[in-house]
């Protein structure tokens, strides 16, 4: 049998009429509702493509550089790379287009001592940096021409002529060539009595977009 309200005890009828409002509120109250929100993933710095930089039909990728003996050694070289900065998969070669006149004088102008590395005039404007490589640097030249930066990295390596030749033109996206075809699709200069061999090649780049170090012994 139910009991009144008159029946039970004035602590119980308080109780019980506070039960009461509280769920008489929280049923005239506006219903909870819960949202699921997936956070974004923390941006991931994604170097530009190739073919964001670089309208189509046009060379992607411009390697131009120089070597010259460093011994008496047929395998001992002085490596003078000169590229623009763009990405770390691309070097376009409009950022270079604004030095490559200093490139040819800094060239000449070099000069080779008996003992130690060359010495040379720098071109105004060229700024000598320190660069992390892994490739020992003697040292590195940027210049930079409005938004267009490059670099011109001095190094000391071995390997064989051809092979540093070919490497770097497979690195601009273009065939090997033969040993009889070095004077021909190469430039090659006499700087203070030494056979300098020049390379510029352009093409549509190769695998890694010319990551790859260029004169690592084969």
């Amino acid at each position: 049998m139910l009991l009144g309200i008159h029946a039970l005890s004035r602590p119980a009828v308080v109780r019980r009429l506070g039960i009461v409002v509280a769920l008489a509120l929280a049923g005239c109250g506006p219903t909870e509702h819960v949202s699921k929100y997936t956070a974004p993933k923390d941006p991931q710095e994604k170097p530009a493509a190739i073919d964001e930089q670089t309208p189509a039909g046009e060379d992607r990728v411009r390697i131009l550089g120089a070597m010259a003996p460093a011994s008496d050694k047929p395998d001992d070289w002085y490596v003078f790379k000169f590229q623009g900065l763009k990405s770390s998969d691309t070097y376009p070669p409009k950022l270079i287009e604004p030095h490559t006149a200093e490139f040819e004088t800094f060239l000449k102008s070099l000069k080779f001592p008996a003992d130690g590395p060359p010495t040379w005039t720098v071109p105004p404007g060229w700024e000598e940096v320190t660069v992390q490589s892994a490739m020992p640097r003697v040292t590195t030249f940027r210049m930079k021409s409005g938004d267009a930066t490059a670099d011109l990295a001095i190094s000391r390596t071995g390997g064989n002529l051809l092979a540093n030749v070919n490497r770097w033109r497979g690195q601009a996206g273009v065939g090997p060539i033969e040993e009889a075809d070095v004077e021909t699709k190469c430039r090659v200069l006499t700087v203070d009595g030494r056979r300098v061999v020049v390379v510029d090649a352009s093409g549509p780049g190769g695998k890694g977009g010319g990551m790859t170090p260029p004169f690592a012994k084969p």
